[in-house]
């Protein structure tokens, strides 16, 4: 009862703060494939999945192959540049401020998943798809669709896509998008209301943030190789959410961050139990490999957080750092002892 009069009161008084924040929303998914030949994965599906993902799209969409993305005249209602070469072109206080926007997809993954799928086993992933992105879910189904037949892993091993779920806030299954042949658009995707829902289950003074896939902050120019302080990872949560909505989400304005910055800069990390998780994946465009690894595992903040909880369940679903459309920087907001979330 004390956890719901508490997600009351966030509500009524953030509303005026989060206003910018409205206009998000995101559609969370869940593949369920089953191999039709021999698949050899990775221990970390990011590369693998984001190429075969951008090939398949590639060859679905585009139109006019011979041209290159940069100079090609469909690009600006083309799905694949929209999605993959990513780009501010409507002329906002946004697109002024950035050469480059915020892809519109995350794929959700974990580490520590190599295995071999024999024909007829079941796997998993999960990709999140944020605003606009959301109106071409049935060119992303069909791209799925198309990885399977192109192949991934060594050897381009096959799959077909069983079913597409959309997940809620908890990462609970919600709707059948897709199941045989049949497609279906989402009813409710989550937003801002339901973030605030979910962060009056959560201590005001003491949250514990668990990296599933390596965390990549840069701060000043430099990368963070240790864990970082709370107000580093607040300015890239707000840059990223502000951004996300300004690009992707149709918002015209951002949360104002003064005031968060500075209360960040308060709030203490006071326990964490990480390590480095060493990745790399060759980058074809510039023809090396490129080391992308990152923080895994634990990290515990407190003090005043009454204002970043419903922020940092959105980030929660959106990723934060460098690499987030190859996986990198997924986090969950894990339960502390006494406090268990709320079902």
């Amino acid at each position: 009862m004390e956890q719901h009069k508490r997600a009351e009161k966030i509500t009524k008084e953030q509303t005026d703060f989060l206003e910018p924040m409205r206009a998000f929303r995101c559609l969370r998914l869940k593949v369920e494939a089953k191999a039709t030949g021999h698949i050899l994965l990775p221990p970390y599906l990011g590369s693998t999945l984001r190429g075969a993902f951008g090939m398949a799209l590639l060859r679905s969409a585009c139109a006019l192959r011979r041209q290159k993305c940069p100079t090609c005249l469909l690009r600006a209602r083309c799905i694949y540049s929209y999605t993959f070469e990513t780009s501010p072109m409507n002329g906002s206080e946004a697109d002024r401020r950035y050469g480059t926007a915020p892809h519109p997809f995350v794929l959700n993954l974990e580490t520590g998943r190599e295995g071999v799928q024999e024909a007829g086993s079941t796997f998993h992933f999960g990709m999140t798809l944020v605003g606009r992105a959301i109106d071409f879910l049935p060119y992303f189904v069909f791209a799925f669709q198309r990885m399977g037949e192109l192949g991934i892993g060594k050897g381009r091993g096959t799959f077909e896509v069983v079913r597409v779920w959309s997940l809620g806030s908890r990462d609970d299954p919600q709707e059948i998008l897709y199941e045989n042949e049949v497609l279906r658009m989402p009813g409710e995707v989550p937003g801002l209301d339901h973030a605030l829902a979910l962060s009056g289950s959560l201590s005001s003074r003491k949250v514990r943030l668990r990296f599933v896939t390596p965390l990549r902050l840069v701060y000043e120019g430099e990368l963070c190789t240790d864990p970082p302080r709370f107000h580093v990872l607040a300015r890239n949560l707000l840059r990223r959410l502000n951004n996300l909505v300004a690009f992707h989400c149709e918002g015209n304005e951002g949360l104002c961050v003064g005031p968060l910055l500075d209360r960040a800069e308060t709030v203490r990390l006071t326990d964490r139990s990480t390590a480095w998780y060493d990745w790399e994946r060759y980058s074809k465009r510039q023809d090396k490999r490129m080391k992308m690894g990152g923080f895994v595992g634990d990290m515990t903040f407190e003090g005043d957080l009454e204002q970043f909880l419903p922020l940092l369940v959105l980030g929660s679903w959106v990723n934060l750092g460098k690499g987030t459309s190859f996986g990198l920087g997924r986090y969950s907001l894990a339960p502390l002892e006494g406090h268990a979330l709320a079902d």
